[in-house]
């Protein structure tokens, strides 16, 4: 009898501590968001011709339909009129990246008319009081690179590496807000990974190590080559764009699930916080090559940390899977549930998280929200998306203590979406592609709202 009764006791604890956890921890990674109905005024403090590349030798094969890119939205020749349109919003800043493909189509050789081309842009944005913000590589490199097995060859990152310097050099007196390299963990994942990205190599985690490795590296000789050659290195801030994605688990309560998620989060996320606050990069995915790369100087390589945020995957185990994983969402299509077009739900809870997760793991290092933005082909989720994003980063800076410098929506118009083509409808502007036309998206004006405030409040207090 008085084993029964122990065997009960102990199983009500375990009983009462899930229940603790899932309702004080777990629920914590989710906020209540009244179905939409919150406040809609949520205050917050806050191609010139054909060009051989990576990407123009993938498409239309491995595209969505058979698209390919084209002209596209053509910003290349209506940079002003685009321009035009940030100043109307009241953007008062623009990320932007710089061809590579384009400005060195053969190797050793720049192309005048295209770094011309970049000097009149950056004139542009200048005339129009808006800081630009250059980023060196944003997946697609050119051809000749790509043929020589791009980053997976150690002996070509000082090529990227001469290239960002020599483009640093060029533009010094126009920028001084500088990205090295776009989300190094979601250029691996497409290359070497889920092989939607050229070259299309599908489940090669031990080349896909390799690359991380080597992309650190060019990131940490980028940033002290540009400081050892700036005229003024104290008035160039140099960073990496670091896509957040959390992996967070199906089942929470679930340790087959918890440590699959946790596998995968390291491997994209972790591993690379963990570069820039030891100086050691370690990979470590079971059946993998066991990976270890040390630079005492990587701690010291990030003037700023750009964040690129969209959501979070939801990871079960699955012993049936090739990779004994898949990744979920939850299906009622509301509140944490709503999708947007892209295979991805509204999270914004994330956004908080990641914020406070980069303060945590690198202090004292300001973060820029580098990209943020939803694909919504009938703009309807549009301006959920904004107020509730937008009012997480409002926690982050004000409950949580983040330096969030700035925030950069993805993106102003339509655009080419890589692997997806013309299918997401990313824009702040809807672009028709035959006559061009820029149309602002209902969802929008709320953005135009909050950026008009945002002004208003500071310039209220530099008074």
């Amino acid at each position: 009898m008085l084993g029964l009764v122990i065997v009960l006791f102990i199983i009500i604890v375990i009983i009462i501590c899930f229940r603790w956890y899932l309702s004080h921890v777990h629920s914590s990674l989710y906020w209540c968001w009244d179905n939409g109905n919150e406040d809609k005024r949520i205050a917050i403090d806050t191609n010139n011709g054909p060009v051989a590349s990576n990407w123009s030798e993938w498409e239309p094969t491995h595209i969505k339909h058979g698209q390919k890119c084209g002209l596209a939205v053509d910003h290349y020749h209506r940079y002003k009129e685009d321009i035009q349109l940030m100043h109307t919003l009241g953007c008062n800043a623009y990320r932007f990246s710089l061809a590579w493909d384009k400005i060195e189509p053969i190797e050793g050789q720049y192309d005048k008319d295209i770094l011309t081309h970049y000097h009149d842009v950056l004139k542009e944005l200048h005339r129009q009081s808006i800081i630009p913000m250059i980023t060196f590589h944003h997946f697609v490199h050119p051809l000749w690179f790509e043929q020589r097995s791009a980053f997976l060859d150690s002996s070509n990152i000082s090529k990227f590496v001469r290239f960002s310097i020599d483009m640093f050099q060029e533009f010094q007196d126009e920028c001084h807000l500088w990205c090295t390299i776009n989300e190094p963990e979601v250029y691996v994942s497409g290359g070497y990974f889920t092989g939607i990205f050229p070259p299309g190599h599908k489940s090669q985690p031990n080349e896909a190590s390799l690359i991380m490795q080597h992309l650190l590296q060019a990131h940490v000789d980028i940033y002290d080559g540009i400081k050892k050659i700036a005229h003024q290195p104290e008035q160039h801030s140099i960073g990496i764009v670091k896509d957040i994605f959390q992996f967070d688990p199906w089942n929470p309560v679930n340790p087959l699930d918890i440590y699959t998620s946790h596998i995968l989060d390291y491997a994209m996320n972790g591993c690379i916080l963990d570069f820039f606050r030891t100086g050691c990069f370690k990979w470590t995915m079971p059946g993998t090559i066991h990976r270890t790369y040390t630079n005492s100087r990587a701690p010291y390589t990030n003037d700023f940390i750009g964040l690129n945020y969209y959501s979070h995957f939801l990871v079960r185990f699955n012993l049936f899977k090739p990779s004994f994983y898949e990744i979920l969402h939850r299906q009622d299509d509301s509140g944490s549930a709503l999708m947007t077009d892209m295979p991805y739900a509204l999270y914004p809870e994330g956004l908080y998280r990641a914020c406070v997760r980069i303060k945590n793991q690198l202090p004292c290092i300001p973060i820029y929200i580098t990209e943020n933005g939803i694909a919504d082909r009938f703009d309807d989720r549009r301006h959920l998306f904004l107020r509730r994003y937008l009012y997480a980063v409002s926690r982050a800076i004000n409950e949580a203590g983040c330096d969030v410098r700035g925030y950069f929506y993805w993106s102003l118009t339509d655009n080419f979406e890589w692997a997806e083509g013309y299918d997401m409808k990313f824009g702040l502007y809807h672009v028709d592609l035959q006559t061009q036309e820029r149309t602002l998206r209902d969802g929008s004006k709320y953005f135009q709202y909050v950026i008009q405030k945002h002004r208003e409040k500071y310039e209220k207090k530099n008074l």
